[in-house]
């Protein structure tokens, strides 16, 4: 993993920064294995099609999780139960932390599984909730 770009249009309106993930043999494999999944996904019609890709990330700054009393803005999550949670999001001006980190080096891992979280939904430790994984050998 190495460099980071942000998820929105405006660098100085930034409510998640993440780092790019590259595969080590410079092939797109991981990006079209997932890339299937979402396809599986969208035309057994478990999801609704919004892209035509997955955005293959690590996310390292994500305004939801600011706990600022002040922040701006809304966000809903629901737990893993159905229970809702109103988060409030605050963008940061992310311009000096693109310049110094645009090739930061964050290392290398070794891929042994895929999790599939759901979107807007959070587990009992406050992470996505997983709805499976898959595991390779």
């Amino acid at each position: 993993m190495a460099g980071i770009e942000y998820m929105n249009d405006d660098p100085g309106m930034v409510d998640v920064l993440y780092a790019k993930v590259h595969m080590k043999d410079g092939s797109n494999r991981l990006q079209e294995l997932v890339d299937r999944v979402l396809e599986r996904f969208q035309a057994s019609g478990l999801i609704v099609k919004e892209w035509n890709s997955v955005k293959l990330h690590a996310t390292v700054m994500n305004t939801l999780f600011r706990k600022d009393p002040n922040a701006e803005g809304r966000y809903n999550l629901y737990t893993a139960d159905g229970k809702y949670i109103f988060k409030e999001r605050e963008s940061f001006d992310g311009r000096n932390i693109l310049k110094l980190f645009e090739n930061f080096y964050f290392g290398s891992l070794k891929l042994n599984s895929i999790h599939i979280s759901q979107r807007f939904t959070i587990d009992s430790f406050g992470n996505y909730a997983s709805c499976g994984q898959i595991d390779f050998s």
